[in-house]
Parts: structure tokens; C-alpha cells; sequence
């Protein structure tokens, strides 16, 4: 099949562009060999005969006897969105603009148009004239060749239009990423609710527990208090001290709140902390559900060194590893739990904070899978397995830091690091 393709030519010389008809669009004329034999005659040029037959490509002529009138044939084209691949200027064109002139205005509507400078002798040099255009553009002398015009207008023109495929293969490619990267910023929004449902699930359970044994208190105080008015016992010293007992686990209570509130309205911005003050903060939220499933929590801080991060993002990754190791003591019948948490600074400048347990540790065939989204070893009414994805987003992402897993002989081992460099308010 044959393709069509569309050529313009600027030149003052009616000579000169019945000579690009002859050539280019030999079907026009009753022989291409006659024209191409005129042509000779017009610029002493050798002749050259160009087999039609063996065309891949028809072309559409434009043709203008001035830099003015080609241009708004060019732009004309251009609006319609029927491109011009190639445009022959000439270089001195007496009247108007010159062939310079011409090709810079056509550039600017078209930058990817391929130039063919024709000319005679000119007043800028090839090098000026680049400098000037910078790219795709080409150069033929006075008197010409045929053969070597249809040949470079033909090339031309492929060129075109395989740079323009290109150009919407890219296009194309680009759109398609950016589809890609949204899905995944949505895809990772849901990851982030279901985690942050799933962490509220498990709060709800911890505050339960807090508030159980405060309840009891305020309970005992209260009949207390009946027992001692009935009684006719129930003095003013009797009944501030009840009051001040009340007051102090009500004043509990109301602390418990402040850290479950912390932990739902993670930090926007960054703050300055300590790891000593982040694992305070988390034993504190589930060390009564904990003693209740006789857990014990260790620690040993042996780094008290300040960051300038997101405590409540790493709050919620230590509270992730506490509810797993939780869960797998109660699966694997650890009749005494126990849970270390060890921080420190390394020779290079990081927080290291070691997470283990004595729960039994992971499967050597899943622990290299346990970091993947919705992976998980859990029974489905225990876990959705975005815990361990979510955490090492936290850490990578929000602390720049990095969350590895290991096995030990009793059980599994975590180890987080974040760079004090990176989590500093000057860097």
C-alpha cells in the first residue's frame, strides 16, 4: 500500500518549483523523464531517472513563490492536522523573508519539520544557519541532483513520521504509567484504611482492658461509700480520701484517652521524640491485656537520642509487632510470654531498635514473604496480612529507615533502623 505524504517548497523561481513537481510528483507531467531531462537543461545537472514504480510513498505538493505565503501554507496544514514533514526553501528570496526567516517561523510551528536548504550560494554559513535552527535540517547545492532530492524527501519524510509514532508510543506509555501510579496510590490508600481499621479493632479490644480494672476501682469505692453512709460511719476525712482515690483513677482514665486519641490522629508533621518515650507509650496501651494473657514486656534503652520524625507512625509499627507476637504465643500455647525491646545506637549513626519474642518464631518458607501485601499466616478471622506491608511502608517511607526479620532459637526477631541524619529538624 501506498502511503501519502505531504511536501512544501518555497523558492521565487517558477523554474525551480515546476522542477520539485517533476520530480516529486512525476504522475503530473506526460514523462518523468522528460522533466527530469528539463531540469538538466534549466541547471546543468546530471540526470537521473527515478523508477515511479518502486514508490512507497505518494506526495502531496505545496508550493509557494515566497517565505510569507509558504509559511501560512504550512500553518493552515498544521491547524487541520494534516502535517508537513518536509518543507525545500530556498535560501535568497529577493522579496519578503529570506529562506532563514522562513525556517525559523516554520519551526516554531512545527519543531519537528525536516528543512532542506536549496540554494545557489547564501549570505549565512551551514554553520550560522544550525546554530540557528539547531536540528533537522539539511543542505543541497545548486545546480542539484534529482535523484538526491526525491531520495532525501522520501527519508525525510519516514523519518517523520516514525519520529511521530514514537513520540505517541510515548505518549501513550506515559499515560498509561500515570494510570498505573494512581491505581497504586488508590490501591495503597485502601491498604492504609483497612491497616488503620484493623489497628482500631485491636485498640478498642486494649482499651477495654485499661479502663476494666479502673472501672472495677471506682465501683469498690462507690459501694465503699454507700456501706459506710448506711452505716452511719461515713465521716469528712473519710470522704476525701474515697474522693481523692476516685479522682486519681478517673484522672488514669482520662491519660488512657489521650494515648488512644494520639495513636487515631497520627502526626501530620514532624516532631521531635525519643524511641524511650514512643515504647512508654505503646506498653502503657497494652501491657493490662497483655498481663492478662501473661505476657511480659522487657526493655533496655541503651540510646535516649532524639529524633525529629513521626512518633505516632512508629508507635503504630511496634504496636503491630506486639499484637503478632501476642497472637502467635496464644497459637502456639507459650504458657509464659516474652517480649524484649532493645534500643541502641550503631557506629553509623542509626536508631536500632530490636524487637523479639519467644513465640516460636516464622516458618523458614514464609519469612521471606511476610513484608508481601495481604500475606499472611493467620487464620482469616485473626488477620488480613497488610500488618507487616504496612509497617515496612512506615518505616521505609515515612522514617526512611529500614525493618528487617530473622529467626532466634526461641522465636522472632525484628530489627528497625532510622538514621539519626535523616530524622534530625536540620536535615
Amino acid at each position: 500500500m501506498i502511503a501519502h505524504t505531504n511536501v512544501l517548497t518555497i523558492d521565487d523561481d517558477a523554474s525551480i518549483l515546476a522542477a520539485y513537481e517533476s520530480i516529486l510528483v512525476p504522475n503530473k507531467k506526460t514523462s518523468l523523464e522528460d522533466a527530469l531531462l528539463e531540469l538538466e537543461k534549466l541547471h546543468e545537472v546530471e540526470c537521473s531517472v527515478v523508477n515511479s514504480g518502486e514508490k512507497l510513498l505518494n506526495f502531496n505538493l505545496y508550493q509557494a513563490n515566497n517565505g510569507m505565503d509558504g509559511i501560512d501554507i504550512f500553518r493552515q496544514k498544521y491547524e487541520e492536522g494534516s502535517n508537513i514533514p518536509v518543507c525545500i526553501v530556498d535560501m535568497r528570496m529577493p522579496n519578503g523573508i529570506n529562506g532563514l526567516e522562513t525556517s525559523l517561523l516554520l519551526k516554531q510551528i512545527d519543531p519537528d519539520v525536516h528543512i532542506i536548504i536549496a540554494t545557489a550560494y547564501s549570505d549565512r554559513s551551514n554553520k550560522e544557519i544550525l546554530a540557528c535552527l539547531k536540528n533537522n535540517i539539511y543542505y543541497i547545492r545548486k545546480p542539484f541532483n534529482s535523484e538526491e532530492i526525491y531520495q532525501l524527501v522520501y527519508s525525510l519524510s519516514i523519518s517523520y513520521e516514525a519520529t511521530r509514532k514514537i513520540q505517541r508510543l510515548n505518549s501513550d506509555l506515559e499515560r498509561r504509567i500515570e494510570d498505573e501510579i494512581e491505581k497504586n496510590r488508590q490501591k495503597d490508600s485502601l491498604l492504609f484504611q483497612q491497616a488503620k481499621l484493623a489497628s482500631m479493632g485491636e485498640m478498642i479490644g486494649n482499651i477495654a482492658h485499661q479502663w476494666r480494672q479502673p472501672l472495677n476501682i471506682i465501683s469498690m469505692l462507690f459501694q465503699k461509700v454507700y456501706r459506710q453512709q448506711k452505716k452511719g460511719t461515713l465521716d469528712t476525712p473519710m470522704m476525701k480520701h474515697t474522693l481523692n482515690q476516685a479522682m486519681e483513677t478517673i484522672n488514669h482514665m482520662s491519660q488512657t484517652i489521650d494515648n488512644f486519641r494520639g495513636h487515631f490522629e497520627p502526626n501530620k508533621t514532624k516532631v521531635h521524640f525519643t524511641v524511650l518515650s514512643v515504647v512508654q507509650g505503646v506498653i502503657s496501651i497494652v501491657e493490662e491485656s497483655f498481663k492478662i494473657a501473661n505476657i511480659e514486656i522487657q526493655t533496655c534503652i541503651e540510646s535516649e537520642t532524639g529524633l525529629y520524625s513521626y512518633p505516632e507512625d512508629l508507635k503504630q509499627v511496634l504496636m503491630n509487632l506486639l499484637n503478632n507476637a501476642k497472637d502467635a504465643m496464644k497459637s502456639n500455647n507459650v504458657a509464659r510470654g516474652i517480649i524484649r525491646f532493645d534500643v541502641l545506637t550503631t557506629q553509623n549513626s542509626e536508631i536500632s531498635i530490636n524487637f523479639s519474642d519467644n513465640a516460636g518464631g516464622i516458618n523458614d518458607e514464609h519469612i521471606d514473604k511476610i513484608f508481601e501485601p495481604y500475606y499472611t499466616t493467620k487464620h482469616k478471622s485473626q488477620g488480613t496480612g497488610i500488618g507487616l506491608y504496612m509497617s515496612k511502608r512506615i518505616i521505609e517511607e515515612r522514617l526512611g529507615g529500614a525493618i528487617t526479620a530473622s529467626n532466634t532459637d526461641i522465636g522472632a526477631n525484628f530489627n528497625i533502623l532510622i538514621p539519626i541524619k535523616t530524622a534530625t529538624k536540620d536535615n
